[in-house]
């Protein structure tokens, strides 16, 4: 494994800690406060271990994976496996889970878990045994009642219904199973199984009435609850109307979940034989999920065969008026959740993230750095510059070096932190933005803003150039803009929180979502604001990117027409199919050529005139960089410096009497301490390209080889330059690792070869656009 994927590796882990930290700090899970510090002390030694020490790195990575990933994987698992009535596995799993996560206090829920294992095993009476001896030894209330709510949920598994609604009116208040929604399930059907209707709508009203009604994640448990009553009470219309329909899903439940609660309401109305003939499809509709389902359509069969049930009698008005009242509450319940599932399913956000992903995939195993960034597609100044202004000449190569960078760079990412906070970014967005105003409108206004963001600030660029390099310095668009997509997303989540759009989402679900999409927005702001010249993204394409999500999303009603839907669907499918063109033309060109032969920007460093593109940056003198030699004073390419790696071209003036020697780098002359620092050897084969600058005879071009503590970390190519007073100059490219050269041969070799004295001097160093 490379260094740079090991450390790839390292960030995710790190980023896996921060995302289970402040998930354990925010919903308070469970999970005691010597876990949360322990994922906090790997969150810090994952980020100390990049670049560090490979042992170290290693053993913060083993342990994230051993006591985060894993614990994570083993919690689905355990629930899938309890949904199949494989108890015996919750069992093991939880254990395993339990054993991976020290400190988190889970190792005493085991005691409890281990009933669900002995209920697999030995069945409803043993597990019964082991929760009364439990209970017997248990002197904490809190565990207690968690207990008691166990046995009452073994005699609901084993149906005896009477037992457990005993055994919960004796041991807890009315309103405690309100408070506790899966009791509160259970004990629902109990009433209804028992024919204690009137508890049970006391029981739902408590339901409706408390924590569980005005929270928005408990939707499907408030469904489920009203769909229960409704069945026991034999109101087949609604409950017929939801399984026709197919709204279970938005309820969570299967489809054999459904067929049983409308055979449990014919049952109750009275209708044997088509409750029969119902309970009969559930063994065809069951799934691996539904062994319970199964079970239970089956016994309810053996009963309607045994002995036809009694006369249930018209319930009293108060109870059937309040029957109608929750036949109305579940219709408008599933029906706002079936449209926000219809409106939003989120695949064009998935699909957005899967591009995102793809393409930083294909750049990470092509390589290439800077100039692989712009074969992939990245935007550069100086084939802009070329393409508005018509130099390249007409045809495909002109317009591939303007426009379709406008689409193919809103695409590429550099770093993974960054793909991976945009895909954070997008899917939370997309929770708001495509669940209500559905795929067309989220993929106009996540890729649209990037693209229109792009776009502005290329078309202000040619008047920033005019007024100046501060002002230009607004506009300048680095190689990559991904993260506009999160801009634009993020942006129009935020429109349609404000009340006015959106009255029906809950006020506390609002202020969160609101709340965490708005530090989201100002982290992206100040992750990407440019530094260096052409880091991060000009503040004018952040600015358009949001102005366009803005326009976009208020102009429009959340409910469109159908034909309204149908011509945004064609505008989206336009924009994408553009940007599909877009690659092909930019994929088909050559970049390096095109900068050999047009490169806008003129610098001058000490004395020496060097034709460079405008990715190219003025830096001074810095020791504290991450690379293993320092940065010297002269030039930059940023471009390389994007994507995590050095190529600097420096100017090293000669003192009067100092003479090249041989075997030694005038970088070390220039440079006080470099040499104790390193050590050099003759280069080996460079690029053909730069082999005329290495073998230009004695005293003139030379290579070296930079070594650290036994590790070749760069190499430096010195090209002297006579003066026609005084010392020669020396025009020095240095790139960490050497490797770095074979990126852009050509373009180093045509900046060197150009390379030439300046008939007037400057005092400091300066860069010009021609």
């Amino acid at each position: 494994m490379t260094g740079a994927l090991f450390d790839h590796f390292l960030l995710l882990a790190a980023i896996v800690c921060a995302v289970s930290l402040v998930k354990q700090l925010r919903e308070g899970s469970g999970i005691d406060r010597g876990y949360t510090v322990l994922v906090g002390a790997q969150l810090v030694a994952a980020v100390l271990a990049v670049d560090a020490n490979r042992f170290f790195g290693v053993i913060a990575l083993s342990a994230v994976v051993l006591t985060v990933i894993l614990p994570a994987a083993l919690e689905p698992l355990a629930r899938q496996a309890f949904a199949r009535g494989r108890l015996s596995w919750v069992e093991y799993l939880s254990r395993a889970r339990a054993l991976l996560m020290p400190g988190s206090g889970l190792d005493r829920q085991l005691p409890i878990i281990a009933g669900l294992g002995i209920l697999g095993r030995e069945g409803v009476d043993a597990a019964l045994r082991h929760y009364r001896q439990l209970a017997d030894a248990s002197e904490d209330s809190s565990e207690l009642a968690l207990i008691h709510e166990q046995i009452i949920s073994m005699f609901f598994h084993g149906e005896r219904w009477a037992e457990g609604i005993a055994h919960y009116e004796r041991r807890f208040q009315p309103g405690y199973a309100a408070l506790r929604p899966n009791l509160a399930l259970g004990l629902l059907r109990a009433y209804g199984e028992a024919r204690h209707l009137e508890r049970a709508a006391q029981l739902l009203r408590a339901l409706e009435d408390g924590p569980v009604g005005s929270q928005a994640r408990a939707v499907e448990i408030l469904g489920q609850a009203r769909l229960t009553f409704l069945a026991y009470a034999g109101a087949v219309g609604p409950v017929e109307e939801l399984v026709r329909e197919r709204r279970f899903a938005d309820l969570g439940l299967s489809e054999a979940t459904a067929a049983l609660f409308k055979g449990i309401a014919l049952q109750h109305a009275g209708a044997t034989d088509e409750a029969d003939a119902t309970l009969a499809e559930v063994e065809a509709l069951a799934g691996p999920k539904d062994q319970r389902v199964r079970v239970a359509a089956e016994g309810l069969r053996e009963l309607l065969r045994d002995a036809q049930p009694a006369d249930r009698g018209a319930l009293e008005p108060e109870l059937r008026s309040y029957v109608e009242i929750v036949a109305e509450r579940l219709r408008a319940l599933s029906s706002a959740r079936a449209l926000v599932q219809k409106r939003g399913s989120m695949r064009v956000s998935y699909g957005l993230i899967v591009g995102l992903s793809a393409v930083y995939g294909v750049g990470l195993l092509a390589g290439g750095g800077g100039m692989g960034l712009l074969e992939l597609g990245a935007l550069s100044e100086d084939l802009w510059r070329l393409a508005a202004v018509g130099e390249v000449g007409a045809g495909a190569q002109a317009w591939a070096g303007g426009w379709p960078r406008v689409f193919t760079s809103v695409w590429i990412h550099v770093d993974l932190v960054a793909l991976l906070f945009n895909i954070y970014a997008l899917w939370l967005a997309g929770q708001v933005v495509e669940r209500l105003l559905g795929p067309a409108r989220t993929l106009i206004v996540s890729l649209g803003s990037a693209v229109f963001g792009t776009a502005m600030s290329l078309l202000v660029l040619p008047a920033m150039w005019s007024a100046g390099d501060a002002a230009a310095s607004l506009a300048t668009v680095g190689a990559t803009g991904a993260n506009l997509m999160a801009v634009g997303a993020i942006v129009s989540a935020l429109c349609l929180l404000w009340p006015r759009r959106t009255p029906a989402i809950p006020t506390r679900a609002r202020r969160s979502m609101a709340v965490t999409l708005s530090l989201l927005l100002v982290a992206s702001v100040l992750i990407d604001w440019p530094m260096l010249g052409t880091f991060g993204v000009s503040p004018v394409a952040l600015l358009g990117a949001a102005l366009f999500s803005v326009v976009f999303t208020v102009s429009l009603p959340t409910t469109l027409p159908t034909i309204a839907d149908k011509v945004l669907v064609g505008v989206g499918a336009a924009l994408l199919l553009a940007n599909l063109g877009a690659f092909a033309l930019a994929w088909g060109e050559r970049p390096e050529d095109t900068l050999v032969a047009h490169r806008a920007q003129v610098c001058t460093v000490e004395g020496v005139e060097l034709r460079v593109p405008m990715d190219f940056v003025l830096m001074a003198v810095e020791r504290d960089v991450p690379f293993d030699v320092p940065l010297v004073g002269g030039l930059v390419d940023g471009l390389e410096l994007r994507t995590g790696s050095l190529v600097q071209i420096a100017v090293l003036p000669m003192d009067a009497d100092a003479e090249l020697r041989e075997g030694r780098p005038a970088l070390f002359d220039t440079m006080d301490g470099l040499e104790r620092e390193l050590s050099v050897t003759a280069a080996g084969p460079v690029p053909d390209a730069l082999v005329p600058f290495t073998e230009a005879g004695e005293g003139e071009g030379r290579s070296f080889e930079l070594w650290r503590n036994g590790e070749r970390v760069a190499r430096v190519i010195e090209w002297p330059l006579a003066r026609p007073e005084g010392p020669p100059v020396v025009v020095a490219l240095i790139a960490a690792p050497g490797t770095n050269l074979n990126h852009a041969a050509e373009l180093y070799a045509a900046i060197l070869d150009d390379a030439a004295v300046s008939s007037s001097p400057e005092a400091r160093s300066s860069c010009r656009v021609e």
